[in-house]
C-alpha cells in the first residue's frame, strides 16, 4: 500500500507527518516499511540518517526520488507493506507521478489563509490525477492549529474551505506543539518520544481515520467532539 504525504504549500509539516505515520505502521503496525523522500530540501532524509545511528530504534529505510518516478514507485510497492512518500510543497513531477499511484494521498494544511488559497488548485491536481487513478483515497488535513479554544473558528473555516471543493477533509488535526520538532530533530517520532501524549494520539487519530475512510468505516473521528477535548 502506498501513502502519499504531499502539497503544494511548504511549512505545513508534511515531512513530519511522513515520517510519523512511518513509524507507526512500523512499530504498532509491526509492517515493513520504506520512506520515499522527494524533497530536495532531504528533510526526511535527514531524519533517517539521525534515526539510523541510533541502535535503540527500529530502523525505516529511506530512499530519494526525483522527477517521473511512477515506475519506480510501483515497482518498490512490491516489496513493501507500505511505501510512505514525502512529496516537498510544490506542484511538480514527483507529485503528480505519486499521485497517479497511491492508494492514500494525505495533504496538510495550517488553518491560515495562505495554505487556504492552495486549495482549488490541488483540486485540480487531484481531479486530474483521479482520471488515471480512479481509486485513490484523498483528503486533506488540518495541521500545527493554535491552541488557544478562542481561536477554534479558524479551524472550522478552514475545513468548511477545503469542503466547499468537495474534498474531503480529515476530523482529526494536529496542535501546535514543540513535541513534534524535538522528536524529529533525534530521528524519532512522537510515538517513541511520548508514546501516551497528546501529539502521539493526534498521529494515531490521523493514519486510523484515513485508511478507515478507504475501507468505507466510521472512525472515532467522525462523530461530533471537541476540537479542544484533548489539546
Amino acid at each position: 500500500m502506498m501513502i502519499l504525504v504531499g502539497g503544494e504549500k511548504g511549512g505545513s509539516g508534511k515531512s513530519c507527518l511522513a515520517q510519523n505515520i512511518a513509524v507507526y505502521l512500523r512499530c504498532e503496525k509491526k509492517a515493513s516499511v520504506l520512506m520515499v523522500d522527494c524533497d530536495p530540501q532531504r528533510t526526511t532524509s535527514d531524519w533517517a540518517q539521525e534515526r539510523s545511528s541510533n541502535e535503540e530504534l527500529p530502523s525505516i529505510n529511506c530512499i530519494q526520488l526525483y522527477g517521473k518516478i511512477r515506475n519506480e514507485l510501483l515497482s518498490l510497492k512490491e516489496h513493501y507493506d507500505y511505501v510512505v512518500i514525502d512529496c516537498g510543497g510544490q506542484d511538480n513531477l514527483a507529485l503528480r507521478s505519486s499521485m497517479a499511484v497511491a492508494d492514500h494521498i494525505l495533504i496538510p494544511l495550517r488553518p491560515k489563509r495562505r495554505d487556504l488559497k492552495t486549495v482549488p488548485h490541488m483540486e485540480d491536481i487531484l481531479s486530474t490525477c483521479k482520471m488515471v487513478n480512479p481509486r485513490m483515497n484523498a483528503a486533506f488535513v488540518i495541521t500545527q492549529c493554535p491552541s488557544l479554544p478562542s481561536l477554534a473558528s479558524r479551524i472550522l473555516e478552514a475545513k468548511e474551505v477545503c469542503r466547499s471543493f468537495e474534498v474531503p477533509v480529515l476530523n482529526s488535526v494536529t496542535f501546535s506543539r514543540n513535541m513534534y520538532d524535538d522528536s524529529e530533530e533525534s530521528g524519532r517520532s512522537v510515538l517513541e518520544s511520548e508514546a501516551d501524549g497528546k501529539a502521539a494520539v493526534e498521529i494515531r487519530s490521523i493514519i486510523e481515520e484515513l485508511l478507515a475512510r478507504r475501507k468505507g468505516e466510521q472512525h472515532e473521528s467522525d462523530k461530533p467532539v471537541s476540537l479542544y477535548a484533548a489539546s
